[in-house]
This record gives C-alpha cells, structure tokens and sequence, in this order.
C-alpha cells in the first residue's frame, strides 16, 4: 500500500473538516452558509474534475465517446452495453456535449445537489456526513459506480415517499433506479420493512447467527445458485460461480471489525439516535441489511460490491448523527471516529491506481491509465 497516494484525499477530508468547524460555529472565518457551500463546491472540484482513477473508466470512457445522440438512438443501442435509462440519460446528455469529462463532471453535479438535499433533510450537519461519504465507500461509488450512484440518488429522492407510505411515487422512482442499474430492484420490496422499528432480540439475534454462518463457512450462496435450474441457464451464471470460488476470504480482516464496531456502535446508540430523529430508523434498518448482507453473501464477491453498497450512506447519516448524541463515552467515540476516517482513506486510497488526477492540472491520458491498471490487476491476482 503507497500511502502517498491517499494524501490528496486526506487533505481533501481535512478541508471539509475545517470547513465543518465553521459551520458547527467553534470558528467563525466564514458564515454558516458560505461554509456549507464552499465545501460542496471543493467537492465538486475534487470529484467532478477528475481525471481516470480506479478501473470502471475503462468501461465508461469508450462507451461514452462511442455512444450515439438522442436523435440517433435506435433500439440496438438502447438496449445494448447497460440498461436503457442509463442509455437514454447519456444519449440526451451528449446530444448538448460531447466531451466525456464534462459528463462526468455533470454526474457528479447530480449526485451532490442530491446528497446535499438529503443530508439537509437527515443529518444534523450537511458538511459532517460529507467526511464519512469520502471514507466509507462514497468516493469509490462515484469513481467508479455510475449507475448504481444515479439508483441511490433516486432511493434517496423516494425516502420522503417510504416515510409518509405513499407506495407509487416511492414505487415510480426506484423503477427509474431499476433503469441505471438492475441492482436497484432490492429497494421495491424494502418498502414494507424499512419503516419497522426493530426489537433488540432481532437485533442482537441476527448479529450473532450471521457472524456464526460466517465463521463456519457456511456457503449456502454457491450451492443454491449451482441447485437452481433456471439460474445454471443464464448467461451470467458461470459468471457467478467464478465469483463464488475465487472469492477472497475476509475473516478477522480490518475491513471486518471496523464493520462489526460499527454495527456494536448504532445498535448501542439506538435508542438516542431514534430520540434524535425517528428516521434515524430507517437509516439503523438498512446499516442492519448492510451488515448482514456482507456477511451472509460474502463467498460471492461480486454480490458483496454490489448489495451492501446500495446501502453504504446509512454510514454517512448514522456516523454524522452519532456525534451529535450526548452519552458519557462520546468524546471517545468522537477520537475513534477521526482514526478510522484517516485509516480508511489510507486503505481505500492507497494504490497506484487511486493516484489522483484533476483536470485542471493534468491531461489524463486513457491508454496510459488503462495499462497501468491491467499490470495492476496482473500483479495482485497472479
């Protein structure tokens, strides 16, 4: 791990930090607004002017300069390379402009008003959960996930739908969701459990049954997926079995008991986050089926970047909120919450992959990246 390579990204969170203290009121450069809007403009710069970091550009940068206008989409293109409304919102976007880091600068845009009116909505601070969205996941979603980041958005823009029961507009949006990218599909049936206030027997209860599956091996995945008939015709299924038998193991890793403090941490803190604000339990509810369901599928790595990931902002909300709770171990907590955001940007930023570009100062060039990559890849899976 080449800990230069994290050091934009955590100069980037001690930006926000500093930012945060201005708008929390313990510095006064600034006023709380400009403080607010500063911050999500800086992110805006370090994300949206990006050059090619991580790998899905690989994918994303060809499709998107081969990829027709609106007025010639034809069915073959729509429903080729990804799902159609992904298609679409791309076909309409390069009917204005072609350049591909103007599309990704916009996408970004899109993202943070949306985040920003959530986090508005949800957090006690909307420059807090910005620091916990660089650390755990937030960052990666956006390098990386352009499709599954515009199905959260719209899972977030459905959540005033979820909390006051009104079934077709939250039915309507993650449809929509379903259209940038299949996955999104696991937030229909979520409506009618996301809103139960779990007892601490459930609680408590699936916390130990997932971890003893885990700890036994208990690979009940692969070996439904390999007795399911009409699974073994699919194209994707030797796909999936790849997944399944080459996964890495993740017992006692870090990635684990940071995972397993976090979930002590809420369950602990339940009933004072619920104080705080009662959507804070939908928040609990899906840091529960993050958890769980990283532990449950965690033989078949593909499903292990994809489903807890739908659910990695309930750490955004749950993290900023928590500091807000009043309890005797806080400022514990609060030291704690400062190492793992360094030692997660330090893990997640540390390779020479995640090298930081910006356009504004550099020329990304796409077959330099994409070789530095591939013998990346080679290296770490010889």
């Amino acid at each position: 791990m080449g800990i230069q390579y994290s050091i934009p990204y955590l100069l980037a969170a001690g930006v926000l930090f500093f930012l945060y203290l201005i708008e929390d009121r313990k510095l006064r450069f600034l006023t709380r607004k400009t403080a607010i809007f500063t911050a999500y403009l800086f992110l805006w710069l370090f994300i949206g002017l990006r050059g090619h970091i991580m790998s899905d550009f690989i994918s994303y940068y060809p499709y998107f300069e081969e990829y027709p206008d609106i007025f010639s989409l034809n069915a073959k293109s729509l429903l080729n390379n990804f799902e159609p409304g992904f298609n679409i919102y791309t076909a309409l976007f390069k009917t204005f402009c072609g350049n591909y880091f103007a599309w990704v600068a916009f996408n970004t845009l899109i993202d943070l008003l949306v985040l920003s009116w959530f986090f508005k909505r949800y957090c006690k601070s909307m420059i807090l959960p910005l620091i916990f969205f660089v650390a755990f996941n937030g960052l990666l979603m956006e390098f990386n996930l352009y499709r599954n980041m515009k199905a959260i958005d719209l899972f977030l823009l459905s959540m005033p739908y979820l909390q006051k029961r009104r079934f077709l507009p939250y039915f309507a949006l993650n449809l929509i969701g379903i259209s940038f990218h299949s996955s999104a599909f696991i937030y229909l049936p979520l409506y009618f459990c996301l809103n139960l206030k779990l007892s601490k027997i459930v609680i408590w209860g699936s916390f130990i049954v997932v971890n003893l599956l885990y700890f036994i091996n208990f690979r009940f995945i692969s070996d439904l997926i390999s007795h399911i008939s009409f699974v073994r015709e699919l194209t994707a299924y030797d796909k999936i079995i790849g997944y399944a038998s080459s996964a890495e193991e993740f017992k006692f890793s870090v990635g684990y008991f940071e995972r397993t403090i976090s979930f002590i941490i809420f369950s602990l803190l339940y009933r004072s986050l619920y104080k705080q604000n009662k959507e804070n339990n939908i928040f609990f509810n899906c840091f529960w089926i993050y958890y769980c369901s990283f532990l449950l599928f965690f033989e078949v790595s593909v499903f292990v970047e994809r489903i807890p990931t739908l659910f990695s902002f309930s750490y955004w909300v749950l993290f900023s909120n928590v500091v807000y709770c009043r309890f005797k171990s806080s400022r514990f907590i609060e030291i704690y919450l400062a190492l793992l955001v360094v030692m997660k940007i330090c893990t997640s930023y540390g390779t020479i992959t995640s090298k930081y570009q910006n356009i504004l100062f550099n020329t990304p060039d796409f077959n330099t990246q994409r070789t530095l990559f591939l013998q990346e890849y080679r290296k770490k899976h010889r």
